[in-house]
């Protein structure tokens, strides 16, 4: 095989290469989807950003230049064969701009403009195009996730709550002191109150920081999982503690990204809640608040009493000091549950308030819990959670998480009423200084808040590290649990199928590479039936030696339309003899012919 073969074989290898590279690339990148770099990597261009533009401009371009030099060797090694058959001198001179590569502009000629024009901005457009395919941008890569959470509207988890309420050996002492602490909080930042910063208020729980309300969720993420500390009780004796994420690992350590997002739909719960004033003409509803006079120890003892259409009447007895006439900075706030303990799925909430909160006359709220899917964000350390959707009210299955919640209502009633003062009477005094909220708006978001915090907090509790041991009967039903979806959005470095620049980086390596693997091939064969020496059209001195041997002097001289009148002549390269008298042929000279001369020596 002769080197110029040898050289058109190795043009069209190496150009399929770098195209079978550059598509299996990208049709790998449509696979998956995305093409994802090493977090070591990704350190490393995050700190040296410069260098990684340096490094892939340089390889671009030492790619560009490669292509385009062997695109240059098959169009020439294609011109030196095309050239031995008849062809116009403008059809030289266009074949003569590619090997350069370089444009025709010539508007006589539009069609071979065009084509070089083409195959030139082509050319020109592969640095470009190797720099968009070679450097790595910022993306936000998406995860899919899966787990299970607790269905806390399943009859299962409420049979499982049941047993441990009524037939636990525990003290619930932990879920007394537990609600104490934290279920006023949990109201007051659902209440979006000027005092715990309106819309931006933050309830933290467990280690855990939710946006205004906890929406009755635990974290599905593990690393917004809150307190790694051990807990030695589940269940209702429950009082902190790590807690279990039931969610498949979607990422190896290697790619975690500069930083992550999620967005999680699950399961919450929470709760319809109605405030008003008590109708005086509604028999159905009643409230009676009347207090003793002072003991010898100087407390006085208030009895309110209620009824109400879903129970038998109620009545608690809280105990105060006198408050001072004229003081309105403290007072008596009563709130009372009805019903008790009948077996529903909604309760009612009564209030009143007396001295330094007499403001808030006869009140009443109805609630009513559900449960919901909610679409809930996990972003720089806080959990926010959207509107509910899917909402589905607790049925009759589910009469033991609606007398839990009740009893945490309950148990605020007791705690929240001190000798002097209620924080939630108080609460309500500050929102009157800046009353973006009604009296009434502020009592449902500070009830919402509560009933959402019991949410989490039985979910907490049933789903601490250890429960599975413990209640092995809830955790082997799989009705008690409820499948969960989202996404993980990592911000790093690498490649994504969506941008679609790389339809064009393609479009122009393709193009290319057709034209350079059509080229060579065509040179190939043509060498099996021509053997001459390679005439490189755009060299002048390889012009100036076949211009030499003569055929072409009957062409139209250098007057002012001489060029353009020799653009349509036909000439053809021929090999022969520099002497036929020497008989065989040592020295074959290249000479062009004239096939058909439209443009002669004027007469």
């Amino acid at each position: 095989m002769s080197r110029q073969r040898r050289l058109l074989v190795l043009t069209i290898f190496i150009s399929s290469v770098i195209f079978a590279l550059c598509w299996s690339f990208i049709l790998w990148l449509w696979h998956k989807g995305y093409v994802i770099l090493r977090d070591s990597i990704v350190r490393k261009i995050t700190t040296y950003p410069t260098e990684l533009t340096l490094i892939s401009t340089v390889l671009s371009t030492i790619l560009s230049v490669t292509t385009t030099a062997l695109f240059s060797i098959a169009v020439k090694h294609a011109l030196s064969h095309y050239v031995t058959q008849p062809l116009s001198l403008v059809e030289l001179h266009t074949a003569i701009a590619l090997t350069k590569p370089q444009p025709l502009i010539r508007w006589n000629h539009r069609k071979l403009s065009l084509i070089t024009v083409l195959i030139v901005g082509l050319i020109t457009l592969l640095n470009s195009s190797w720099t968009t395919l070679l450097l790595p941008t910022h993306l936000t890569w998406n995860v899919t996730i899966q787990g299970k959470d607790l269905d806390l509207g399943s009859p299962a988890f409420d049979t499982q709550l049941g047993n441990d309420m009524y037939n636990g050996s525990g003290s619930l002492r932990n879920f007394s002191y537990i609600l104490d602490i934290i279920s006023p909080m949990s109201g007051t930042s659902a209440s979006r109150s000027a005092v715990v910063g309106g819309d931006e208020s933050v309830f933290a729980f467990n280690g855990v920081s939710y946006s205004k309300s906890s929406s009755g969720i635990v974290p599905a993420v593990k690393e917004y999982a809150g307190t790694s500390l051990t807990t030695n009780d589940v269940g209702l004796d429950y009082y902190g503690g790590k807690v279990t994420v039931n969610t498949a690992p979607v990422l190896d350590y290697e790619h975690s990204g500069l930083a992550r997002t999620y967005s999680v739909t699950q399961q919450g719960l929470s709760a319809h809640i109605i405030c008003s004033a008590l109708d005086p003409n509604d028999t159905q509803y009643s409230i009676s608040v009347e207090h003793s006079t002072l003991d010898s120890y100087g407390i006085m003892f208030w009895n309110m009493s209620t009824k109400c259409p879903l129970g038998d009447d109620d009545w608690t007895v809280w105990a105060t000091v006198e408050f001072p006439k004229g003081d309105d900075t403290d007072g008596f706030l009563g709130l009372v549950i009805c019903p008790g303990t009948a077996n529903t799925t909604t309760f009612d909430i009564f209030l009143q308030g007396e001295w330094g909160y007499s403001s808030l006359g006869k009140t009443v709220c109805k609630v009513s819990p559900y449960v919901a899917s909610f679409d809930v964000t996990y972003n720089n350390g806080n959990i926010s959670i959207n509107q509910p959707r899917y909402i589905q009210p607790l049925q009759n299955t589910s009469i033991n998480i609606t007398t839990f919640i009740s009893s945490v209502v309950w148990e605020l009633s007791f705690s929240g009423q001190t000798t002097w003062n209620n924080p939630l009477g108080q609460l309500l005094q500050l929102n009157a200084l800046n009353s973006t909220h009604s009296v009434y708006e502020v009592l449902e978001d500070y009830f919402r808040g509560v009933v959402e915090f019991s949410g989490t907090y039985l979910r907490s509790a049933y789903s601490a590290e250890g429960a599975a041991t413990v209640m092995q009967a809830l955790y082997s039903d799989q009705s008690a649990f409820k499948v969960l979806n989202g996404t993980m959005s990592v911000m790093t470095y690498g490649w994504s199928s969506e941008r679609l620049t790389y339809i064009y980086i393609l479009g122009v390596l393709t193009v290319i590479w057709a034209v350079t693997v059509t080229a060579a091939a065509y040179s190939l064969i043509q060498g099996r039936t021509q053997s001459h020496p390679l005439f490189d059209a755009a060299n002048p001195v390889h012009l100036m030696m076949a211009s030499s041997a003569g055929g072409l002097e009957n062409l139209a001289g250098f007057h002012p339309d001489g060029a353009t009148s020799s653009e349509l002549v036909r000439v053809r390269l021929e090999a022969g003899c520099g002497d036929p008298r020497e008989g065989a042929c040592s020295s074959p000279k290249m000479r062009f012919k004239v096939e058909s001369a439209q443009a002669m020596i004027p007469k």
